[in-house]
């Protein structure tokens, strides 16, 4: 009977340290999420880019599979007055950069069907060619979008 009992108090405090690491863990990757990507802090850019990468990544897939496009990002022409998270850039390059991929935003959106695939990857190398000279991290997010 001895035997049993404590076999079953070992199970016992086995499940209970088992459960209480796994409600750690889940605490501990919620807390993960809510950290900014950027060690320095998430500068309103940062945010917009963001969002015009998924917004882009969603073009692509509708592209791929024939469905309509989505709307653009509301803020899009915010792009060359959004708080950078570094103030030092080159805003006369920048602010051209950011307009060239403007209007090939507006290009995307008007363009035909037969159209849309050429436009679509124009598009995005305006992303790489600004992140050649700006803030290279995103180089390989932005590569894995081109459409073959």
């Amino acid at each position: 009977m001895t035997r049993i009992f404590l076999a079953l108090a070992f199970i016992a405090v086995f499940v209970y340290a088992c459960s209480s690491s796994e409600t750690e863990a889940s605490a501990d990757s919620t807390q993960v999420c809510k950290k900014p990507l950027n060690p320095n802090g998430d500068s309103e850019l940062a945010i917009l880019m963001r969002e015009m990468a998924n917004w882009t990544d969603s073009c692509k897939a509708a592209i791929l599979s024939s469905r309509p496009m989505p709307e653009a990002p509301a803020d899009l022409n915010t792009l060359t007055t959004a708080k950078r998270t570094d103030e030092t850039i080159d805003a006369s390059l920048f602010n051209s950069l950011a307009s060239l991929y403007q209007g090939q935003v507006v290009a995307f959106n008007n363009a035909t069907d037969a159209d849309r695939k050429d436009l679509y990857n124009s598009m995005v190398n305006g992303c790489a060619g600004c992140h050649k000279n700006f803030c290279q991290g995103p180089l390989v997010r932005i590569n894995k979008l081109i459409l073959p």
